[in-house]
């Protein structure tokens, strides 16, 4: 991997999509904006904190993981992107890095903006300091996701169900784990499901740093520790396969 190459890729990939960016940037934001209007009209108040939380998971775990997946089985079955990149010297590590780059380009100002919509909408108290910790959280959940879809991307080869895969698996990680409400309103046999849930860990993470509160951070961030490292063996061995059979 060189670095020169993959700044290359992230380059390409954000003038390819140059004119679509407004448009992916806003329809990326403007649902989950909406999500938040109607769970303050009709969500319980006590739970406002849950649905800042979730919403922010959901922005940055569901549309990096789906996206990357669609675009990456588009580009390596269904287009010459992949094969031009490639040709042009770049293994599928660089592609990678390249469209993480991208990925964390987009969605930055993305979240900053929900949180940013959170203060109007649901009447938060959240300083600077949280905004950015919780930027960075949220940051490093989509560039763990994103990788996992890219993953999926390039392993299927029917990139259909490449699509229809992404859309599908996210949900339960989002509904049965205690991500818009707390862990007490789950029965108990799902609680100790969701402890297993990276979900869960994203949740715990993203809380913990707009509250500062160190103990749920770290427990997040430990559990996103080892999704990211169960995300990179994935990752490497859909690497080696793709290299290996195409």
């Amino acid at each position: 991997m060189r670095w020169g190459k993959v700044l290359t890729i992230t380059e390409y990939m954000i003038v390819m999509g140059r004119r679509w960016a407004y448009v992916a940037i806003g329809i990326t934001l403007i649902f989950p904006v909406l999500w938040l209007v109607l769970l303050k009209v009709v969500g319980n108040p006590q739970y406002v904190n849950y649905f800042i939380v979730g919403t922010v998971v959901n922005a940055s775990f569901l549309v990096p993981f789906i996206g990357t997946t669609q675009d990456m089985g588009y580009f390596k079955r269904a287009s010459s992107i992949y094969t031009m990149l490639s040709s042009n010297g770049a293994d599928d590590l660089d592609i990678a890095i390249g469209y993480l780059l991208h990925t964390a380009i987009l969605n930055t100002p993305v979240i900053i903006a929900l949180l940013s919509a959170s203060i109007v909408i649901m009447g938060a108290s959240f300083g600077v300091v949280e905004i950015l910790a919780a930027t960075g959280a949220a940051l490093l959940i989509s560039l763990i996701s994103a990788l996992l879809g890219y993953s999926l991307g390039i392993s299927i080869r029917n990139y259909r169900i490449s699509n229809q895969l992404s859309q599908i698996i996210p949900w339960p990680l989002l509904l049965l784990a205690p991500v818009y409400y707390p862990a007490s309103v789950l029965p108990e046999a799902l609680r100790y499901i969701s402890m297993a849930m990276p979900t869960t860990y994203m949740a715990l993470a993203v809380n913990g740093v707009l509250n500062l509160d160190l103990h749920q951070a770290a427990t997040g961030l430990a559990g996103l520790s080892i999704y990211a490292f169960i995300s990179i063996a994935i990752a490497k061995y859909a690497m080696h396969r793709s290299e290996r059979y195409g």
